[in-house]
């Protein structure tokens, strides 16, 4: 993954921060940011730039599952458009 411009990476720490306060407040699940990568269940390999994971799902997975790439698909992502990127088909 190539890093982001500095008003990207901005605005990254500033959505982490709020997801990772509210999870706080809440202590409903686990914050990630964009460095820890999942393992999809179609076998993508994904990095959001912020996810979260319920407590439930997280405490199912064994002490291994959670040292690698877990093997599971986030319940929440936020992923931000970078300048470069466009909104279009694929």
């Amino acid at each position: 993954m190539s890093p982001t411009g500095g008003n990207t990476s901005k605005r990254n720490i500033k959505i982490n921060t709020q997801l990772d306060i509210w999870n706080s407040q809440n202590n409903l699940g686990e914050v990630f940011d964009s460095s820890c990568g999942f393992r999809l269940p179609n076998g993508a390999d994904r990095s959001p730039d912020t996810s979260w994971v319920s407590r439930l799902r997280w405490d199912a997975l064994t002490i291994e599952e959670q040292d690698k790439f877990p093997p599971l698909c986030p319940d929440f992502v936020v992923e931000l458009m970078s300048p470069s990127d466009a909104w279009g088909k694929n």
